[in-house]
């Protein structure tokens, strides 16, 4: 074992911990000293207060505390405080953004993707569902049940986020069930027991799901074009003659007079423009197929099947998952799946919660289990798995537990744990902080606490929801018959613009003849506005002119942080009483990173160059592909980016409350806090005390960047 950092001098003294007052932490801090004992083992010393302070506010909410928020818990003599803080840390909405990050990584969401409406429902969804502390067995049953539109349900981004329903049925395997399959998708695993075959099983609970619809069957809609509507049932019981009367009488009432004027060309044109018309509904709804089998690739090579042959349903392992006649077979893989008697589910979210906690799993890797798996400590992860059934999969109340044991509020051990090596537990492992807890500490540091503003309602997300909703609920209400009559009103029109259009195509191929590419890429632009006004008229004339307009806008999300933000917590009246200096110093805070949101607010994943992604952001192109390796980029960022010029604004929060503070020591003292937590060390007293005596003023702003540019600051300690 290597030691990563020299143990930090603390101004605080160790305060003794009483027996935790959860009788579940008790029980998990006897196994663990149980193991402790059988390996000769010391535990770690128990941690300090204002080690645990920014342990928890890191762990829970994703963020260091404000300095307030540190002095109020350390003043504090309630001998119940931190059970209490635990507590108030996991109703907060930090704990919402902070969950979600962590969610969001396993999930892989990002609104870099088609229908960017859908990604933003789905990012709202689960914030909501995290918010209200939904069951984790329910959370996933959800997800994995979830059917319709976006305006029903943002949890259709689940499925929404793969094309390639075989690799998704992979990524579910992984996250939920701890197991990775993907190899299996071409060949038989070359290290696991899963054949080609069982992963086509696998994948038909879910092959179903078509993600590629538009809201409306086009087909359909013409193939049924002109038909009367008829109850089949009741035709069943009728006489010959009956039938021949009945659909008579049908056809009066408009069946087929309607439809008979109605030619093929006419239908064809309603097509065309209707699907200029319903782009806005594009990877905004999905519908499930319970007929929808895979069937095995043309290339498969083995025995026990062949090539082109559909794959029934069947479980990788456990209790089979059969529908019980009334549920669909999607419905019956949700229940396999969540079920307590399911023998990887729990372990799984029982494993990745306790990892969520000590910095490392009973089970490593957290998603790599096999038949062979075995925990670090089997009776621990037994009563874990207990727990969480115990629980009713509600993860506040298992981080709960994990939070208020003694093993938890020991000190971190300081020294990596190398990969295949037991790791007991003695107390947490230290941590660098993610790349979210890093912004997020510096959105702190900047504005303060901005929990409160975390998953607000997107009042215009909703609307535009509602526009697409009425938009595919009318052009259902009207049928083939009353779209070919809405079509028929502006057919004048649409005559003249297709001549128009034909006219320009064939003046753009004589440009492009002629080698003119501006010439031609002018009357490209100019034929895109024409079939633009095409389809804008049949929109208008199905939803009116005012959802028209809303709708060819489009959605843009109202992300957090944009240009016109106020920076560092100020309002525009506090901007307004400012000098033009003070003013220009703020706008340029709000045009450089922008600190004025938490990293679950705005865009998810940032984009490249981004200090997020310089501190190791996942792209969520593959599951929880965060990384914490130290880099170069990191360090230049650091000191010689815009985050120092950011906290040493006169404008910033951290800036604000050392011109406030009277003294050269409170000013030191107001930094140590905000930064780490503490009050510095007599040594660091004397020494800082002689950089204020040479530099003035200015050894302020050197001293936040010298503490927000050293190890203590970006580790979980």
């Amino acid at each position: 074992m290597k030691p990563l950092l020299p143990l930090l001098a603390l101004l605080a003294a160790p305060a003794l911990i009483s027996a935790a007052s959860l009788p579940e932490a008790q029980k998990i801090d006897a196994l663990l000293a149980k193991d402790w004992q059988k390996n000769n083992l010391t535990p770690n010393p128990t941690a300090p207060d204002a080690v645990l302070v920014r342990r928890l506010y890191l762990d829970i909410a994703g963020r260091i505390p404000t300095a307030e928020e540190t002095q109020e818990f350390m003043k504090s003599q309630d001998p119940q405080k931190r059970a209490k803080l635990i507590d108030r840390l996991l109703a907060s909405d930090g704990y919402t953004s902070n969950m979600f990050n962590y969610w969001a990584d396993i999930l892989r969401l990002t609104d870099n993707v088609k229908g960017k409406i859908t990604a933003q429902a789905y990012e709202e969804w689960l914030k909501q569902q995290l918010k209200a502390n939904k069951p984790y067995d329910q959370f996933v049953r959800d997800l994995l049940t979830t059917d319709g539109g976006v305006w029903d349900s943002g949890s259709i981004g689940f499925y929404q986020r793969d094309e390639n329903k075989l690799d998704h049925l992979a990524y579910t395997v992984q996250v939920f069930l701890g197991t990775q399959i993907v190899c299996a998708q071409c060949h038989n695993h070359p290290f696991d027991k899963w054949s080609q075959k069982d992963y086509y099983g696998m994948a038909a609970f879910t092959y179903g799901m078509d993600t590629k619809g538009g809201g409306l069957d086009f087909k359909g809609l013409a193939k049924n074009a002109g038909k009367p509507q008829v109850d089949r049932a009741a035709l069943k019981n009728m006489t010959p003659k009956e039938r021949k009367a009945y659909m008579a009488d049908q056809r009066k009432e408009g069946g087929t007079v309607a439809a008979s004027t109605m030619s093929r060309e006419e239908m064809q044109e309603v097509r065309k423009t209707l699907q200029d018309v319903m782009k806005p509904l594009r990877y905004t709804s999905i519908q499930w197929n319970d007929n929808k089998l895979p069937k095995l690739p043309n290339d498969y090579k083995y025995p026990d099947a062949k090539p082109g042959e559909e794959i029934a349903p069947k479980v990788l392992f456990g209790h089979d998952a059969v529908s019980n006649g009334v549920e669909t077979r999607l419905q019956a893989f949700a229940d396999w799946m969540t079920s307590p008697d399911n023998p990887r589910f729990t372990t799984v979210i029982a494993n990745r919660m306790w990892k969520k906690a000590f910095g490392i799993g009973l089970i490593e890797p957290v998603d790599e289990m096999m038949d062979s798996t075995v925990p670090s400590n089997n009776e621990l992860m037994e009563y874990l798995n207990e727990l969480m059934v115990e629980k009713k999969y509600s993860l506040k109340s298992f981080l709960r537990v994990l939070y208020n044991t003694e093993a938890y509020q020991r000190m971190s051990t300081r020294e990596e744990v190398p990969l295949g090596e037991l790791y007991h537990f003695t107390g947490p492992v230290l941590r660098r902080m993610s790349a979210e807890q890093i912004w997020d500490s510096f959105v702190t540091l900047a504005r303060g606490s901005v929990d409160g503003s975390v998953g607000d309602k997107d009042e215009r997300m909703h609307q535009y929801l509602g526009d697409l909703k009425y938009l595919i609920d009318t052009v259902k209400d009207k049928g083939a018959e009353g779209l070919v009559e809405v079509a028929r009103k502006g057919a004048a029109d649409r005559e003249a613009t297709n001549a128009k259009l034909e006219s320009l195509r064939k003046e753009m191929e004589a440009a492009q003849a002629s080698g003119n590419a501006s010439t031609a890429g002018q009357l490209a632009r100019e034929a895109n506005r024409l079939r633009r006004e095409n389809s804008n008229g049949m929109l208008e004339a199905i939803v009116g002119e005012d959802r028209a307009d809303d709708l060819r806008r489009g959605y843009n999300p109202d992300k957090k942080g944009g240009k016109n933000a106020v920076p560092a917590g100020l309002s525009r009246e506090q901007l307004a009483t400012m000098s033009k200096e003070q003013r220009r110093d703020a706008i340029k805070m709000g045009n450089s990173l922008n600190l004025t949101a938490r990293a679950s607010e705005i865009a998810s994943p940032a984009r490249p160059g981004h200090l997020l992604r310089t501190f190791g952001q996942s792209d969520r192109e593959q599951i929880q592909n965060a990384s914490d390796d130290a880099t170069v980029p990191q360090a230049l960022a650091l000191l010689n980016g815009p985050t120092s010029e950011v906290l040493n604004s006169p404008v910033s929060r951290l800036r604000q409350d050392v011109e406030k503070a009277t003294s050269p020591q409170a000013k030191i003292d107001a930094i140590y806090l905000a930064c780490l937590s503490r009050l510095p060390s007599n040594n660091e007293r004397t020494m800082l005390n002689d950089v204020i005596h040479e530099r003035g003023d200015r050894a302020y702003g050197d001293v936040i960047q010298a503490l927000l540019t050293g190890s203590q600051f970006v580790f979980v300690q």
